[in-house]
């Protein structure tokens, strides 16, 4: 989901004021928590977002599910 798609969809919801990065950085951390090999398709698009925070994080979070179903 692109900034402006972000935008329409939450226009009138408090959950514009996290913005588009702050709330996939999130779900990228929850993700890193408790996800599972189910959801490193999506995390796998969110590693190379233009937004560094959320690269950053979806990395962090691959690694998490990655170590979890190695060990």
């Amino acid at each position: 989901m692109d900034d402006d798609k972000f935008r329409r969809l939450f226009r009138d919801s408090p959950i514009k004021r996290t913005k588009r990065r702050g709330l996939l950085r999130n779900v990228c951390v929850a993700l890193g928590n408790v996800g599972t090999a189910d959801d490193l398709t999506a995390l796998e698009k969110g590693r190379v977002d233009s937004e560094p925070l959320i690269a950053e994080h979806a990395q962090w979070a691959i690694e998490q599910i990655r170590g979890r179903t190695v060990a």
